[in-house]
């Protein structure tokens, strides 16, 4: 590979350089609608409740213990943004129609309070209840649905355009499908991920991915072409 790559990747177009995000969003299943969560989880809690029945036996020092259940899983994350880090994060992070003028921050919370609320579907007469599902990079993904409350908090300092410019978020997600032992000790809290759905939230990224990469290897063609070229070009008037 040329030595040149990363100067010619530096003085790429910015039309042709890829938007990568960490993987981290939350998908809406009842309204098909994602968005990327620019930050890690200050904090993440998988908690896996189990049940047993005891019935203390006469004589005994230890009771009877009889299994009853176990779950539901529960997520609960707490993840703080910073509005003026975050003025450009506005394109290719969600497949809801953003302008760039856009405060990202602000779509993110009103996509995340719409989580919990169901969609309506006039024509069927149905309504589809809100459930999620959410990734957090490589150690958490869970569908399910959020419980307690979704909570907002807004902090100092105050922007230029009268905003907060910090804002945390706290969240509770149950998971709404059962497992075995066997299936949770192969995959553990990453259970449940999707391929179609990952495909869906990152389709974009990719797509621009792809696009840079070729724009980089036609630059590198050509920088080949035009150095075999030169190269016959000076053989030839040497002879």
């Amino acid at each position: 590979m040329p030595s040149n790559v990363l100067t010619t990747w530096d003085n790429m177009p910015s039309t042709a350089r890829p938007f990568l995000m960490i993987e981290n969003y939350i998908y809406m299943y009842h309204t098909n609608t994602y968005i990327v969560l620019p930050a890690f989880a200050d904090s993440v809690q998988d908690v896996l409740p189990i049940r047993f029945n005891d019935s203390p036996i006469l004589g005994r020092s230890a009771p009877i213990f009889s299994y009853q259940n176990s779950g539901p899983r529960s997520v609960q994350i707490n993840l703080t943004l910073h509005r003026d880090l975050m003025t450009q994060i506005n394109k290719d992070v969600s497949n809801v129609n953003l302008q760039t003028s856009d405060d990202y921050v602000d779509v993110l919370i009103k996509l995340i309070q719409a989580s919990t609320v169901p969609d309506y579907d006039a024509a069927s007469k149905a309504v589809n209840p809100p459930i999620v599902a959410l990734r957090m990079g490589n150690d958490i993904f869970i569908k399910g649905v959020i419980v307690g409350s979704v909570g907002l908090a807004y902090q100092y300092p105050i922007l230029s355009n009268e905003k907060y410019a910090v804002v945390s978020f706290n969240l509770t997600i149950n998971e709404i499908d059962p497992y075995d032992a066997r299936t949770v000790s192969n995959i553990g809290s990453y259970r449940n991920i999707n391929t179609t759905l990952e495909r869906t939230t990152y389709g974009a990224n990719l797509g621009m991915i792809t696009g840079s990469l070729g724009y980089v290897n036609n630059v590198l063609d050509n920088t080949y072409i035009n150095g075999s070229v030169g190269y016959v070009n000076n053989v030839l008037d040497t002879n």
